[in-house]
Formats: structure tokens, C-alpha cells, sequence
């Protein structure tokens, strides 16, 4: 029965993953190859009918349910709103509410200033869009995430109308713990420790601490649903010693008040399946197999919401459950029998299961997380254990706790100062190239058979695990013998990345930074990480713009540069990389080809101190001139394939003339979407009416691939996901 539940759960996830990529896919193509493989199946006598019967199943649900949201709440301008969950945020506080339109409602988001109370309804005035997605291949998509919470649009709210206060009782009982929550601990603790406190027990995402993201500890801490395991664990231990039964009892129904409380997470969902089986098994005298009834939830919840799969914490969760029961016990006996031995077989064995999704969500894994979640784990614990004291007990002593706040305060800075330390030691990081999720299943899976097969039949399947395991490093590695140029979709800016079959150089950084936010450490720097990177050979600086080289000094910190190149030096903040100055007829050889200045700028404005470039890719010839003016381009005399537009499209640049004389087939636009130049102006589209036109603004990032025939692709297809 385990394998036939674990093939369903499997083919949920498989076709789930085929609806994201091919979401227009007729579902007739879906259900013949299913019935093939089904077919198959019979006649081979094995079990694959139940992973076809997931993927038809999921693929079906996901498509009905996106057909059925995006139909709901048009865009007249005026809604009904109810809060049904708040986040702070850095700036204002994050809304999930239900809107309301005549007979439909349809849950939205919706980023405001005003402090709203859950419950509490309104009249909105604004905007329905789609919520932001990644454009960029390999980094987080808040669309998925919220799909995986049902929901699909965002209000863009220009002004909020009439007030009522709330008027359901369950949505009141959400409102006073958020408000208990924070009052009880913010008031009462410094803000680090109170923001930690709070992300833990709420859900919020306001600790400003990435090493314990790098650490591994927020996938246990936060995600795992340990500190849910922890409170049945607690309750057990003050009235389980009455009657064991009214004991799990009341920890299930404080579960459920405390799920429901905080918007039922992934790992809330998780923990009060298990734990309902597990009593019911108890009640029933029933022997309870643990890894059938995590896959039978798992399944439950990808049935019921078929986006689940797309959220991180649903991943999480049950990879760590399955750790403990089956990595866990196969490890523990390797370590000692004492109470740090147990503790080191524990957290390694989770560390080890999560190893594959560490590497697809964050890139990277270092060794000393193994370290860091021994260490912190006790702490952690008892941290949870005095909160849930100050929960249940402040109404009653308040004043009274001081000595407990003062101690959690104590322990939660010494996890955060602890993971600061520990997370300085970089010799033991390890980056990745990010994997497609297949293989981080793939990786799971392998770890979880090969800790399982016993000996014997390990050494009669160890050519067969070799081979898996070489397949995994490598498909980790860079791409070497690829040769490709990117057109990163950096907002508004230029950032172009050129793959030399394993050497890379850059022409433009990008740089575009507003109050809250960084296209360097929320793009560049990730997705360049995510390729595999560590050391690019070569940076092009085509002028000094913060547009063009903005992020320069984060690709200088997280990168080895060997060489920048531009050619002139007009401020201060170049000079320091001691860069070399590029003239005209000057060339780069590349594996592949070479890299000319063709042009090397005028002493005039900015824009036109421009470097003017040709790449030449095995006989494709690329033209990069920076922001160049049309009243320069007359004295360009090359010819090329693919034209970048100079100024990212503006009327200031690129003629119809100097189009003809060029007479590119490609052209390519890199300008931020809604920006506030107009970018590219109408002129110089009409300029370029009669040439294929790839824009980030609709495409997103722009891939163009040498190694056969010539290719290029755009990442975003024209469909919800991409």
C-alpha cells in the first residue's frame, strides 16, 4: 500500500510541475498519455496506474481551479473587503482579504499603510493585477507562493472608503491573538528577540537574521513544524500524568485553535494529520504506520489545493518528517548512545534528507549547519517551552513573568548571536548550481532508498547508486561546453551575461535601487549564484550610469573578477578597480569568438561616453553601444545580427537610418516595466517595426543559444506561472 500511495503523491507532484510549464496544454494530451501509461501498467503488471492517475487528477484540479479564479473579481474599481490575515512588513503591513462582488468572492492581496484589524471590513478603491513573478529563470516567484495559498490577484489600493469593524466572532479571535501576540512580547522583550519570537509563533517573516536561513534553521525551525510537534509535547507533559486520552485530546484541540489562529500553515496541517491518526489509533488500539499516513496527508492536501506543491514549507515539512522516520533511525545507531550522540544522529539526519532542497531553494549548503542545530536546538526548545508558559500565563501573572522574559530574551539573543558566529565560517559553504526540482527529488529519494536497502542488497544495486550519485554532482556543475549570451531581466538597466563555455563575462551590471528595494540582492547576485558561478573573468562597463554599473561593487564582493574593462574614467567610483581602458579597434578573444570596441565614446554627456561593442559568437554578431545618442550612430560602420537598443529604447537614440544601415534581425530592449521615462518611447519602436523585438518588460530574461543552431528564447511564455 506505501508504494502505490507513494506513486499517487509522486504523480501529483509530476503533474503539477507539467501544469506550470505547459499550463495551456489541451487536457486530452494529458489524459491519453495517462491512459498509455496506465495501459502500460496493466499489461506489465505494476503499479505506474496510480502515478498516472495523479498527474490526470492534479493537472485537471490545478486547471480548473486557476480557470475558476482568474474569472472571479473583475477590475470595476471598487471592492468589498474583509481582512482575513496581516503581516507586518518593512513598509506597512501585507493583507489577505476576501473581496467580495455581487455573489463571488475570491481571496486577494493587498500591501497597504493603514493598521487594519483581521475582521474588520471596508470599501477599496483600486487596481486588480496579477501578483509579481520572477522573470528571471531560477529565482522566487511570490506568485506561485500565493497560488499555493489560494490566491491569485492583487488590489492595488489607491484609497480605502468606509469602515465596519468585524462582525465574525472567529475572525475577532484571530485578531486579539495576533494583537496578544504582539503586545505580550514586544512590549516585553528587545526587538530582535520579540520579531523572532513573533515569526515563530505567528508566522511573520520579521527576523533580520540571514544566517539562519543559511544555517538550515528556519527550515526546522519555522517551516518543519517542530515547535507544533513541541506544544502536544507540552501538554502531554502537564496532564498526561491525569489521563493520557483527555490529555491528547486537548492537545489536538488547541492544535486546531492555534491552526485556524494563524492561517494554517503547511507544517500546522501536517503535524494535526499525524497527530488525529495517531490518537484515533490509540482510541481503536490500531497499530499506526507513520510514513502511510504522512503520504496520505500529503496527497489529502494537494488534492484539496493543488498548488500546495509550489510552497517551500509544504516541501519541508513532510522531507522532514520523513527524515525522522526514516533517515533517523538507520543513523542513530552509528552515533553513541548518549544524549549528544542522539542529539548529533538528529539533526544530521535531518540535515542529510533536506540536503537536495537546501541545494534547489537556497543554492547552497554549509557543513556547519550540522554543528549549528545541535548546538541550537536545546536552546530553541526550551525558548518554546517558556513561551508557551508566557502565553497561557500572562493574562493571569503578567508583571509576575518578568524573570521569564528576561531569560527568553537571554536565550533567543544567544541563538541569534550564535548563528552570526557560526555562520562567519565560510570554509565549509559549498555553492551549487540550482538543480531542477526533479533532482532534488531524485536526490531525496536516492538518500532515503540508499539508508534503507540493507546491506546486502546495497552491494547488489552499489553500480546502480554510483551511477546515481555521479549523475547528481554533475548535473550540479556548470554547464562548460555551453555558449549563450542573457539578456537578464534587471528592471530598468542593462545587465548581460555571456556563457564561454564556462567562462563568463558580463557587459553592464545593472544597478536600478529604490527605498525597498535592490535589482542587485534581489536579482543579480541571486540568479548569477544560482547558475553556479563563483568567478567571472571579464565585467564590460559601457559608461558610468547607476543604471549600467550600479551593482558593480555587490558582483566585486560576492564574485571572483578577474577583469574590468570600460573606457573612460569619469568618477571615482570606478578607479578604485584599477580597470583597463578600452579604445577603438581594441578586441577580447573568447573561446568562441571575440569582443571589439567598435566604439569608445565622445567627451560629450554621459550617455555619450558609451563604449561601443561587437560580439562576435561563432559568426553571430551582437552590438552593445550603452545609452548612446542618434547624433553618434553616424559614426558606427559595422553591420550586426542582433542590435541592443541603445537607452533602453529611448527616442534619443537608435534612428531609422542608422536601424537600415545596421540592419540587425533581433533586437533587443532591456527597460524596467511601468518606468518613469516611457520606456522605449513610440518613435523608436516604430523604428524597428520590420526586426524581431525581444523586450524584458514582456518577455523577461532573453536567452540566445549557440551551441548547434542559433536559438533564442524568452522566459516568460504569455502564461499565469510564466
Amino acid at each position: 500500500m506505501r508504494k502505490k500511495i507513494l506513486l499517487f503523491i509522486l504523480g501529483l507532484l509530476l503533474g503539477l510541475l507539467i501544469f506550470i510549464n505547459y499550463e495551456n496544454l489541451n487536457i486530452i494530451y494529458i489524459f491519453m498519455g495517462c491512459l498509455i501509461l496506465s495501459l502500460l501498467s496493466i499489461y506489465r503488471k505494476n503499479t505506474l496506474i496510480y502515478m498516472a492517475l495523479g498527474i490526470f487528477l492534479i493537472f485537471s484540479f490545478a486547471s480548473l481551479k486557476l480557470n475558476s479564479e482568474m474569472r472571479k473579481i473583475g477590475d470595476n474599481g471598487e471592492f468589498n473587503l474583509t481582512v482575513l490575515e496581516k503581516r507586518r512588513k518593512d513598509q506597512g503591513f501585507r493583507y489577505f482579504l476576501r473581496a467580495e462582488n455581487g455573489k463571488e468572492q475570491a481571496k486577494v492581496l493587498a500591501f497597504m499603510d493603514e493598521d487594519l484589524a483581521i475582521g474588520e471590513s471596508f470599501v477599496g478603491y483600486g487596481k486588480v493585477k496579477l501578483p509579481s513573478t520572477n522573470t528571471n529563470p531560477n529565482l522566487f516567484s511570490y506568485r506561485k507562493y500565493l497560488a499555493s495559498k489560494g490566491i491569485f490577484k492583487e488590489i492595488k489600493m489607491e484609497r480605502i472608503g468606509e469602515r465596519s469593524k468585524a462582525t465574525s466572532i472567529l475572525l475577532k479571535a484571530r485578531n486579539s491573538f495576533y494583537n496578544y501576540i504582539h503586545k505580550t512580547f514586544d512590549n516585553n522583550l528587545s526587538k530582535r528577540s520579540a520579531d523572532f519570537v513573533v515569526s515563530v509563533i505567528l508566522g511573520e517573516n520579521l527576523i533580520e537574521n540571514d544566517s539562519i536561513r543559511d544555517l538550515g534553521l528556519s527550515h526546522i525551525i519555522a517551516v518543519s513544524g517542530l515547535h507544533m510537534d513541541m506544544l502536544f509535547f507540552f501538554i502531554l507533559i502537564l496532564f498526561g500524568r491525569f489521563n493520557y486520552r483527555y490529555a491528547y485530546g486537548l492537545g489536538l484541540f488547541l492544535a486546531l485553535i492555534y491552526g485556524y489562529l494563524i492561517g494554517f500553515p503547511f507544517s500546522v496541517i501536517r503535524v494535526l494529520g499525524l497527530n488525529m491518526i495517531s490518537f484515533l489509533a490509540f482510541l481503536y488500539n490500531k497499530p499506526m504506520d507513520k510514513i502511510k499516513a504522512l503520504l496520505i496527508i500529503g496527497s489529502g492536501i494537494l488534492l484539496i489545493n493543488p498548488f500546495a506543491g509550489l510552497n517551500a514549507g509544504f516541501i519541508l515539512t513532510f522531507a522532514a518528517s520523513f527524515a525522522v522516520y526514516l533517515v533517523y533511525p538507520k543513523i542513530k545507531n552509528h552515533f553513541s548512545k548518549s544524549y549528544i550522540g542522539g542529539s548529533l544522529a538528529f539533526t544530521s539526519s535531518i540535515q542529510l534528507a533536506l540536503l537536495p532542497f537546501m541545494i534547489y531553494y537556497y543554492g547552497s549548503f554549509n557543513l556547519v549547519s550540522i554543528l549549528a542545530n545541535f548546538l541550537i536546538l536545546p536552546v530553541f526548545s526550551l525558548c518554546m517551552y517558556i513561551i508557551f508558559i508566557i502565553i497561557f500565563a500572562y493574562p493571569l501573572l503578567g508583571s509576575f513573568l518578568k524573570l521569564l522574559f528576561i531569560g527568553l530574551n537571554f536565550l533567543v539573543e544567544s541563538i541569534l548571536n550564535m548563528t552570526e558566529l557560526l555562520n562567519q565560517i565560510k570554509i565549509f559553504a559549498l555553492d551549487f548550481r540550482k538543480p531542477h526540482i526533479l533532482l532534488a527529488f531524485y536526490g531525496f529519494i536516492l538518500i532515503i532508498i540508499m539508508l534503507n536497502l540493507g546491506k546486502n542488497r546495497a552491494k547488489a544495486n552499489a553500480n546502480i547508486i554510483f551511477l546515481s550519485i555521479m549523475v547528481l554532482i554533475f548535473s550540479l556543475g556548470k554547464e562548460r561546453g555551453e555558449i549563450s549570451y542573457q539578456m537578464i531581466d534587471i528592471g530598468q538597466g542593462d545587465a548581460f551575461l555571456l556563457n564561454d563555455k564556462g567562462s563568463y563575462y558580463m557587459i553592464d551590471v545593472g544597478g536600478p535601487k529604490y527605498k525597498t528595494y535592490d535589482s542587485g540582492e534581489k536579482i543579480l547576485i541571486p540568479y548569477l549564484k544560482s547558475l553556479g558561478i563563483r568567478e567571472i573573468e571579464g565585467i564590460f562597463i559601457s559608461h558610468e550610469d547607476k543604471d549600467h554599473m550600479g551593482n558593480l561593487d555587490l558582483v566585486w564582493d560576492n564574485f571572483q573578477v578577474n577583469n574590468i574593462y570600460t573606457n573612460k574614467l569619469n568618477e571615482n567610483s570606478l578607479r578604485k578597480y584599477k580597470p583597463h581602458i578600452l579604445k577603438q579597434g581594441n578586441r577580447i578573444k573568447l573561446k568562441s569568438g571575440y569582443i571589439t570596441v567598435i566604439d569608445e565614446g565622445y567627451d560629450s554627456n554621459e550617455n555619450a561616453n558609451s563604449m561601443g561593442l561587437i560580439l562576435d559568437i561563432r559568426g553571430v554578431k551582437i552590438m552593445t553601444l550603452g545609452d548612446l545618442p542618434s547624433e553618434f550612430e553616424k559614426n558606427i560602420e559595422s553591420t550586426a545580427h542582433i542590435l541592443k537598443l541603445s537607452h533602453h529604447g529611448s527616442k534619443t537614440s537608435t534612428s531609422r537610418d542608422f536601424v537600415e544601415r545596421i540592419n540587425p534581425k533581433v533586437v533587443l530592449i532591456s527597460a524596467g516595466r511601468n518606468n518613469v521615462y516611457g520606456h522605449p518611447h513610440k518613435e523608436v519602436l516604430d523604428n524597428v517595426y520590420d526586426r524581431k523585438i525581444y523586450n524584458s518588460q514582456t518577455g523577461g530574461m532573453v536567452e540566445m543559444r549557440f551551441n548547434r543552431d542559433f536559438e533564442i528564447e524568452r522566459f516568460l511564455k504569455g502564461g499565469y506561472f510564466r
